[in-house]
């Protein structure tokens, strides 16, 4: 018996990862072809049916698969008329001369057990409501035998069968039915007395249906942002862009860095192995967290630049230009015209902008290696004072070597207030009333601590505490528009708010 996943459609009705492959789109961090895989047997060979972005599919799936007995078909129509599910599975017909299982690649089910039937005919379904059957290829059950059709119901098929008459079964398919110009793998059924499997079912194949699968799938590690995607999957790391110069740089940046070895997977990804270790985030030793500042100082900022006018230029753009362009679209907004958070009264988000001094930030900056990202969940203490770094930023403006050292300082200080796993775990929230607001979230008290520590790093080594807060802030408003896909956009509007209560607060001297 073999398996074959349908992955050579566009998926356009998903569009949560800008630039990713639908089979790819995460659940917890893994893709969704994974999640198939993972309940496959690994005797059992797996045919996948590739077309748009295949490359992306079968570089991910050899890095992360090496030892699976995985064959990938070329569908040469993906996306004109007469292409689809049916004709994917057709191209594929030369690798199924025997009981197989097919699937979409849009369709996660929580059972195991499919994967392995296939000693009679059947297709999984799926109760639904009747008021979405319009959205669906429906089963009609009978005593003469099970059958699919377009209409009203409460029955799916929900895109995953197995067919083990198989003989018959592509006899029919290649009499080719067209429904809305795409050829549907219902045709092949005709002649099958079908059974029906029922089946716990997640529809990843829109964005509404997406978003509620992640609520059920709802153990990330890592927020994934609109255009980018973490993966932890089979031992491996992989990160995407859907910029391919933001690999190339990252790539290229790792001979600036103390961190682990690091694999192009192809020009949007790249791996390395998972890192074991703890994540400073969760280490509550204060000797561990002073190691830390000792290792940054020898294994980077004691690499410096020189503080040209390309340097200050960088610094402009990433501290001012970058923050302007990516609060434009919250200018002038509902969020921006709440008079008070927490009961101080803020001013919109341009007046408190133009309030800042930038040219005394680009007095201060100092250019050195760095990291880019230097949150918690980006460090990993293993053992014996070693820690490793993960996660880098691609560039400091132009520049791949030098960056402002309080630019790595002040995002350490905004990963310690707002943790990313205290934001996985729903531990923050904000409320709108007329022109008032309010935020609150949890912070650990370890991570308040390791304020401190930093505070005592800056002081010894004379740099500007107040100088890594003010950046620190900066850094909320800079992010806080590229989580419009995450919770429904709950974080970016509480990053929003808190930015502007923090930076008014840091304004009056009122902190």
């Amino acid at each position: 018996m073999k398996v074959c996943l349908l992955a050579a459609g566009k998926g356009t009705r998903n569009s949560s990862v800008k630039g990713l492959h639908k089979a790819l789109l995460p659940l917890e961090n893994k893709p969704a072809i994974s999640h198939i895989i993972d309940k496959i047997p690994a005797s059992t060979d797996i045919i996948v049916a590739v077309g748009y972005k295949s490359n992306q599919i079968k570089t991910y799936l050899n890095e992360v698969y090496p030892d699976r007995n995985i064959i990938f078909v070329e569908v040469d129509n993906y996306d004109r008329q007469g292409s689809g599910p049916g004709y994917s599975l057709l191209c594929c017909e030369s690798y199924l001369n025997e009981p197989f299982v097919f699937t979409s690649i849009d369709t996660i089910i929580e059972e195991s057990y499919p994967y392995i039937e296939c000693n009679y005919d059947w297709v999984g379904s799926s109760t639904i409501d009747k008021e979405e059957s319009g959205k669906y290829c429906l089963i009609q059950k009978s005593n003469q035998g099970n059958t699919l059709y377009y209409g009203e119901g409460n029955l799916a098929y929900i895109g995953i069968a197995g067919v083990y008459n198989y003989e018959k079964f592509w006899k029919a398919l290649r009499n080719q039915k067209l429904l809305k110009d795409e050829y549907q793998v219902i045709n092949g059924f005709e002649n099958l007395k079908l059974e029906t499997i029922e089946c716990t079912w997640y529809d990843i194949g829109n964005n509404d249906s997406y978003h509620k699968a992640k609520k059920v799938f709802n153990r990330d590690v890592v927020a994934n942002k609109n255009n980018e995607a973490l993966f932890i999957d089979n031992n491996k790391v992989v990160k995407f862009f859907d910029d391919t110069n933001r690999i190339k740089q990252r790539l290229d940046r790792v001979r600036y860095l103390p961190t682990t070895k690091i694999n192009s997977i192809n020009e949007n990804m790249y791996s390395y192995e998972y890192v074991n270790g703890e994540l400073l985030s969760n280490v509550y030793d204060e000797r561990i967290i002073d190691s830390l500042f000792s290792y940054l100082s020898n294994n980077l900022y004691n690499h410096t630049g020189i503080k040209d006018d390309e340097f200050i230029k960088n610094c402009r753009l990433m501290y001012e230009e970058k923050t302007k362009i990516r609060l434009k679209p919250l200018v002038d907004s509902e969020l921006d015209k709440i008079e008070y958070i927490n009961g101080v009264k803020v001013d919109p988000i341009e007046k408190l902008i133009a309030d800042i001094d930038f040219e005394e930030i680009y007095r201060l900056a100092i250019p050195v290696h760095f990291h880019g990202d230097l949150q918690p969940e980006n460090i990993i203490y293993s053992n014996e004072k070693s820690f490793t770094l993960i996660d880098w930023r691609e560039s400091f403006g132009s520049s791949i070597e030098y960056g402002d050292l309080y630019y790595d300082l002040s995002k350490l200080y905004h990963g310690l207030l707002i943790n990313g796993g205290n934001i996985l775990e729903g531990h923050y929230d904000y409320e709108v009333s007329s022109n008032c607001a309010s935020v609150k979230f949890l912070i650990k008290n370890n991570l308040y601590e390791l304020r401190n520590s930093l505070k005592n790093f800056c002081e010894y080594y004379d740099y500007s505490w107040k100088n890594v807060r003010l950046l620190g802030i900066i850094h909320y408003l800079n992010i806080c528009n590229l989580y419009t896909e995450y919770n429904n956009n709950k974080y970016g509007n509480f990053l929003f708010l808190y930015g502007k209560y923090l930076l008014t607060k840091w304004r009056n001297n009122d902190t």
